[in-house]
């Protein structure tokens, strides 16, 4: 695309902002009778019609192959499992949200998307989180626990949201932190530790575990003098945990093992479930036949919060093993172009290796298809065509 003109810009906006709602209609956006995510989907898909229909010529490699093979096997399979197994409202809403956005945009991206137009999304995107951020600090819902999120989306995925912007405003410019950038992250991790929620967390600490291994001779320094200044705001601003009366931070560091527990119970239900149907049930239909399975242990959640356990027994084996194989050969494309590219000035590969590992790590702890939506468009991205660099000089 080129980001010049402004239907460009309008679109890159509309799909940050359908990324963030990640539904065509979500009942919670209703102002003066008048749903404003009704507006963007429609405006969305409005202008993704042209864009779909720009691309002269589609060009298929091994890579692209995989994660357009796996769009069309949730589009065409997905119906017919629903008319074998029958099919609920969760599952139904999450196809159509899936088709609807997901597979134009990841199209989109792949097909259409330069360098700038990735930085845009990026920054258009880190703006989004940041009014998500606001709206959590003043006008936040606060659990039954305590935990804090925003606009109903739960904790788990308000963490997850800022999470990602610290990600971005780490990796962005490879590294290279401002003072503005520095206390934006402070303020994101401060979020997501208010949120309460372990798998964001421990998924954030495994991504920057692993940034710091690989680059340990060059940011060894750097990492210190970091970890010195948020250390000294800690310990010098007065913040202790007798004062911290926000969010639910205490939840990270002590011992509650309900979740973990089921997590593990829900791994060896689908498991169970796999060796019944595997083929698969259908989308949404993942807590009715695990609980036909086993009638006299009911389970009351929707779905077995791990995104890879969720496409194995909905989708089937065949669509769970391809979609691992995606999963895994794009993330170590992304490192294999991370170390091809990295004497360039401004390279995307850092950030997007860094980000998909992120959430892929944090899509065993509690994802879903509906919300593994920004993990697409990082791969679409991951093989657009043109590499994702730029030297210092040039401006094309």
């Amino acid at each position: 695309m080129k980001y010049k003109n402004i239907f460009s810009w309008l679109y890159l906006l509309l799909a940050c902002a359908m990324l963030a709602i990640g539904r065509l209609y979500d009942e919670r956006l209703d102002f003066f009778g008048i749903n404003l995510s009704l507006i963007l989907s429609i405006s969305f898909l409005l202008l993704s019609i042209p864009l779909l229909f720009s691309i002269k010529k589609i060009k298929i490699y091994s890579t692209k192959r995989f994660l357009y093979s796996f769009l069309l096997i949730v589009i065409i399979l997905t119906p017919i499992l629903f008319l074998y197994f029958d099919y609920e409202h969760l599952g139904l809403l999450k196809y159509i949200n899936f088709i609807f956005i997901v597979v134009p945009l990841v199209i989109i991206v792949v097909e259409t998307f330069k360098y700038h137009d990735v930085r845009i999304f990026f920054k258009i995107l880190l703006g989004f989180i940041f009014m998500l951020s606001l709206i959590g600090l003043f006008a936040g819902d606060v659990t039954i626990t305590g935990r804090i999120s925003a606009l109903g989306g739960g904790p788990i995925v308000f963490a997850r949201w800022m999470n990602v912007g610290l990600i971005i405003l780490f990796f962005i410019n490879q590294g290279k932190i401002n003072k503005t950038s520095l206390l934006l992250m402070l303020f994101f991790l401060f979020l997501s530790l208010a949120a309460g929620s372990r798998g964001p967390i421990f998924s954030l600490f495994i991504t920057f575990l692993a940034y710091f291994i690989f680059n340990f001779q060059n940011i060894f320094v750097r990492v210190f003098l970091y970890s010195s200044v948020i250390f000294s705001v800690a310990i010098f601003s007065g913040i202790s945990s007798s004062q911290i009366d926000f969010g639910k931070i205490e939840r990270l560091v002590t011992k509650d093992s309900r979740s973990q527990n089921a997590r593990a119970l829900f791994a060896l239900r689908s498991l169970d479930l796999v060796t019944h149907y595997p083929l698969g049930v259908g989308l949404g239909n993942w807590q009715i036949y695990i609980n036909k399975v086993k009638p006299t242990h009911l389970l009351k959640h929707d779905y077995p919060h791990n995104l890879i356990l969720e496409i194995f027994t909905e989708l089937g084996v065949f669509s769970g093993i391809l979609f691992l194989f995606l999963l895994f050969y794009i993330l170590f494309y992304n490192y294999k172009n991370m170390y091809l590219y990295k004497d360039y000035e401004y390279s995307f590969y850092p950030l997007l290796f860094y980000l998909q590992l992120y959430l892929v790590i944090n899509s065993f702890f509690s994802g879903s298809l509906n919300d593994s939506r920004l993990l697409f468009v990082i791969m679409a991205m991951s093989l657009i065509e043109l590499p994702l660099i730029l030297n210092k000089n040039n401006n094309d």
